[in-house]
């Protein structure tokens, strides 16, 4: 087995839909600049999906024979971007005979089914990774200041503050949390996550939660590219209501290609889009606008495009 070096945390099938030949346009936050790159290249980190050799046991060390993690997604990815495929034939469709109205795109299993898919891409993203590295990063920062505090008065923070109750057994102790280094241990926790939502499929809470929501589906018909990033699944929430997928009033929104666009708004706030569930909708050049705003502003580092019209941003 070939040892794969390039591990992507947003899958090159669903890439390439925004893409020409597989190579589309680069807006960097971080580099400040704008280029064309190829899909292979972007929303990837080296070995990213691999748990770090500590977390192993030794028969799963040797990176060229094993890469689990890599392989089962390789695996779901496969299915993800047959579905993609027909939801976008789905709605060229609808576009082509102009049937909004009265055709619907996916039915409640099939719903159901792309929402284990979008649970899943929710969690193995780079910043979800970078939070909790963050989280951990406190949480030792916060060990050390309260162990020289408490050594002025000969405490043992280790003992003291830190170790659970041996009755019970379900608590997670704070070594639990941290036992090789921030790192390697921030790694291996969101690998261990993410391989729960693999498990759990479409049956995940955050599935669940997804698939509770009514869905609509945005057809751009305008000259301007819906974008993606590498944190592709957007949160636009309703005033001061909060950020969380269950949010009263939230908007979860997705780009499935560069024409065509997946919201999902939260059933109480929006009951009355009820009926509309799993429809399609036309897009307005400001509906693109404002919702490419809103890929560019929750990306972690980059936002992507079929064309470079990155300007729109100050317009």
């Amino acid at each position: 087995m070939n040892k794969v070096k390039q591990q992507h945390f947003v899958p090159q099938c669903y890439l390439k839909n925004f893409a020409n030949e597989d190579t589309l346009f680069v807006l960097d936050k971080k580099e400040k600049r704008i280029y064309s790159s190829h899909v292979k290249n972007v929303a990837q980190q080296r070995y990213f999906n691999d748990f770090p050799d500590s977390f192993l046991p030794e028969e799963l060390k040797d990176k060229t024979k094993y890469q689990f993690m890599e392989n089962d997604l390789a695996q779901v990815e496969l299915r993800f971007g047959d579905f993609l495929k027909q939801i976008i034939n789905c709605l060229e469709k609808i576009e082509k005979n102009n049937l909004f109205d009265s055709l619907g795109v996916l039915d409640e299993e099939a719903k159901k089914k792309f929402s284990g898919f979008l649970a899943l891409q929710l969690v193995r993203t780079n910043m979800l990774r970078g939070q909790i590295r963050g989280m951990l990063q406190s949480l030792d920062d916060l060990k050390k200041r309260m162990a020289q505090e408490l050594s002025k008065n000969n405490i043992n923070i280790l003992e003291d503050s830190f170790t659970c109750p041996k009755s019970s057994s379900n608590s997670i102790c704070f070594d639990d949390l941290l036992k090789v280094g921030i790192e390697e241990d921030s790694i291996a926790h969101h690998l261990f996550y993410i391989s729960n939502i693999l498990d759990q499929g479409d049956d995940s809470e955050i599935s669940k939660i997804l698939s509770s929501h009514i869905w609509l589906f945005g057809v751009n018909s305008t000259s301007i590219s819906l974008w993606t990033s590498d944190n592709p699944i957007a949160i636009k929430p309703h005033e001061d209501f909060g950020t969380g997928l269950a949010s009263h009033g939230v908007q979860v929104v997705y780009p499935i290609s560069s024409k065509h666009l997946l919201i999902m708004f939260e059933s109480r706030f929006w009951n009355k889009l009820k009926s509309y569930d799993g429809m399609s909708i036309p897009l307005s050049e400001d509906d693109v606008k404002s919702y490419n705003k809103l890929q560019s502003i929750q990306c972690c580092r980059q936002t992507y495009s079929s064309k470079k019209n990155f300007e729109l941003l100050l317009t």
